[in-house]
């Protein structure tokens, strides 16, 4: 897990918000490791996240506020204290288990990464996802898709897309909250989302490479032609999937 060695460390690039701040000192606070665990906190990265992977995040986060709450007011707390509190510890609950700890830690002055852990999570999370049947498209974006050597700052920003279906649904949010808390215990920083359809990567720079590692139906190199670049080779053997 991420450590504090006592070797310096390049300083963390600034944390871009939908809305500017008017002033310098409330720049300053934005900018502040708190501040950016707490933000996190507060939204757990919704606003990126489309139907699918939402409706899916705020029943988890219900069903553990109660699965909290229930307990605490058989204390004898009265119903509202034991509601309030039963809310604040789901949302925690589903922040550290589904959420992106580690993303967000890399903001803070005091965070220590390593680059080594990245880029080998990298192959792993790539060789893991060629590997599921059932999962039909998955990418990287990001600094990981651009290639070069990671750094102890840099995250992995992979994107995954929903297959049809209520079981497709089911297995890729469990698949996204697995993966998300083996980050966590790991100390890796994993930017994961899954989206609806595969338009939804039209968001991001599209002068910037997809490393695709999964693409059964075709429908990523399709969408995106002059972007779209297979994942590779791991360690000299293919990677189980149509990766090339």
């Amino acid at each position: 897990m991420s450590h504090l060695p006592a070797s310096p460390m390049a300083p963390p690039k600034r944390k871009h918000f939908p809305i500017r701040p008017g002033t310098l000192w409330l720049d300053r606070v934005l900018q502040s490791c708190l501040a950016i665990l707490a933000i996190n906190w507060v939204f757990q990265g919704m606003r990126g996240m489309q139907a699918k992977e939402l409706a899916f995040r705020i029943g988890l986060g219900v069903l553990l506020a109660l699965a909290s709450a229930l307990p605490l007011g058989l204390t004898g707390l009265p119903a509202l204290l034991a509601a309030v509190a039963g809310a604040l510890v789901g949302h925690s609950v589903n922040f550290l288990l589904n959420g992106q700890f580690w993303v967000c830690a890399r903001y803070c002055r005091a965070y220590r990464g390593e680059a080594l852990r990245i880029e080998r999570a990298t192959w792993d999370l790539a060789q893991e996802i060629a590997r599921l049947p059932w999962l039909t498209e998955a990418a990287f974006i990001g600094s990981r898709a651009r290639g070069g050597r990671a750094s102890d700052r840099s995250d992995i920003d992979l994107r995954l897309v929903f297959p049809p279906g209520v079981l497709g649904w089911w297995r890729t949010n469990w698949l996204l909250l697995r993966l998300r808390s083996r980050a966590l215990v790991q100390g890796v920083p994993l930017d994961l989302y899954a989206y609806d359809r595969p338009e939804a990567l039209h968001r991001f720079d599209q002068d910037e490479p997809l490393l695709v590692v999964k693409d059964t139906l075709g429908r990523l190199h399709r969408a995106f032609p002059g972007r779209a670049a297979w994942f590779g080779q791991l360690a000299g053997t293919a990677i189980e999937g149509r990766v090339a």
